[in-house]
């Protein structure tokens, strides 16, 4: 095989279904929810987590960190030890090892979210004047937001604090454009859109995809928002009911390529549509109805 897009893809519908690992794995996580019960959520079982914990780094570095060794994280998703199946719980404390400065911490419990505790944090950043990392789920923030509108909280973050969300707006208490969010952290947190990065993951890959924002003005560049991921993952766009490569700039289903994953399948067929520009990629929601089918095909020629 000399071409990258010959691999074939399997479905994401594939990880409930089948074990997919070349040999007994150090970790499995799993998907955060399905239709269908807790039995069958998907599995992403890893023979060696040191390459999903270099992966992780390195695009930590890229995409939240290029400027900064060391920054107080304070996170709004609960502890890997709380959450030892959560991928995203892992690479938080991941983070928080390589890249947090004194006081990171966690201000998420499986069943609550301590906003008192977080909002204290946040005043002792404005007090010391030192930058601070935000890392939550888009919906844990909206609530916070939320909460600081309702309390009449706001702050005034010191000069190269940054935000990385991720997860939408599942789980929000209400609908938020990307550019109201935008706005909002602003106001209230007085953190400018160029350090909000939105991180976009999937259990089943090994690699993560962010905003450029950071990573293109650190490097001086000029480029319009959208999601890049590390030189080893690359994203095809896809027709839902051929599978076949779009032309240039049109949506489709998202296929990635992620080399960290060489110990379970290394490409990924998604439900998440989008497509590729000059800058990136941009994600425009998930296929439903009739634009399932490629998938479902490609799960039926997978178990096949």
């Amino acid at each position: 095989m000399t071409d990258w897009r010959a691999i074939p893809p399997v479905p994401t519908l594939a990880f409930k279904h089948v074990a997919l690992h070349c040999a007994p794995p150090q970790r499995t996580f799993l998907t955060t929810g399905t239709t269908q019960g807790p039995e069958q959520r998907g599995r992403h079982a890893i023979p060696d987590l040191r390459l999903y914990h270099a992966a992780a780094l390195a695009g930590l570095h890229s995409f939240l960190f290029p400027d900064a060794d060391r920054l107080p994280i304070l996170a709004l998703i609960p502890a890997a030890r709380e959450r030892p199946e959560s991928s995203l719980a892992q690479m938080v404390e991941w983070a928080i090892e390589r890249f947090g400065g004194p006081d990171s911490a966690t201000f998420a419990a499986a069943d609550r979210l301590d906003f008192d505790r977080f909002a204290a944090a946040l005043r002792q950043s404005e007090r010391d004047g030192r930058p601070v990392c935000l890392m939550t789920t888009t919906g844990a923030l909206v609530r916070f937001l939320d909460h600081c509108r309702d309390a009449g909280w706001a702050f005034r973050l010191p000069h190269s604090s940054r935000l990385m969300d991720t997860g939408g707006t599942k789980g929000a208490p209400r609908p938020l454009s990307r550019h109201g969010f935008l706005q909002a952290v602003w106001n209230l947190l007085a953190i400018p859109g160029y350090f909000v990065v939105n991180e976009y993951g999937m259990t089943e890959l090994s690699s993560q995809l962010y905003d450029n924002v950071i990573r293109d003005r650190y490097h001086g560049r000029g480029t319009h928002r959208a999601l890049a991921g590390p030189h080893w993952l690359r994203t095809r766009v896809l027709d839902p009911g051929s599978l076949h490569d779009v032309a240039a700039g049109e949506a489709g289903v998202l296929c990635h390529v992620d080399l960290a994953n060489a110990g379970s399948a290394v490409a990924v067929l998604t439900e998440d549509l989008g497509r590729l520009t000059a800058d990136g990629l941009e994600l425009l929601g998930r296929i439903h109805g009739a634009e399932a089918r490629g998938c479902s095909l490609a799960l039926a020629d997978f178990a096949a």
